[in-house]
């Protein structure tokens, strides 16, 4: 199917039973009747791809600052007062993947918080991050595939319909952003300060064993 038949607008009122059929084909979570009062509504920047008026793809995202995430991703930046561009739902329905369309809403989310859309550099995001379900392999190679970067495991993370499943933070930086250490880099950073010592007098033992073979 060519490109040029497919419609990139904002998501409207009248699309809302079209998003609730893409979000319940495409997630084994379920919405509350808000979240899509919020989608159709423009309090959430919530943009579609259609074909023959029929929403085929979406992508729906929040800017704000760090400090007003949830506690468990405020470190995904230095500084707390930075802006974030949170990605709550990228979906693609299952005829039409695989054409470039979650990539052309990703780029669009990118492209819309920038200089030439009239943002100053203080109001620049420095990330674009969002949670994915542990299990969703292919959304997780989509996101690396994209410059994503694993940031945190966030366990029993989402409810779902038979129990609850981990969830993965993603992160892309932009704009000169940088993030804090996660609590497995914390660990990994303190077992590499302990073992430091030892290494270097391994090394050392192994050199003199050397030199007098």
């Amino acid at each position: 199917m060519a490109s040029n038949l497919y419609i990139t607008r904002h998501i409207e009122q009248r699309d809302r039973h079209g998003v609730q059929s893409l979000c319940l084909a495409s997630f084994p979570i379920q919405y509350p009747e808000t979240w899509y009062d919020d989608v159709v509504s423009g309090v959430l920047n919530s943009m579609g791809i259609f074909h023959n008026d029929i929403i085929i793809a979406l992508i729906v995202s929040e800017y704000k600052l760090v400090n007003n995430c949830n506690l468990e991703d405020r470190g995904i930046l230095v500084d707390e007062f930075s802006p974030v561009v949170y990605i709550l739902s990228l979906a693609v329905s299952n005829e039409y993947r695989r054409q470039g369309l979650a990539t052309r809403l990703v780029r669009y989310i990118i492209q819309t918080y920038s200089i030439e859309n009239g943002f100053r550099h203080n109001q620049l995001p420095k990330a674009v991050f969002l949670h994915v379900l542990s299990t969703n392999h292919s959304a997780i190679s989509f996101y690396k595939r994209h410059g994503f970067e694993q940031f945190e495991t966030l366990l029993n993370y989402y409810r779902l319909k038979d129990g609850y499943g981990d969830g993965l933070t993603f992160v892309l930086y932009i704009n000169g952003g940088r993030r804090l250490y996660s609590m497995g880099d914390v660990c990994r950073l303190c077992v590499s300060f302990i073992w430091s010592p030892f290494s270097k007098l391994l090394k050392s033992d192994n050199h003199s064993h050397s030199l007098r073979d």
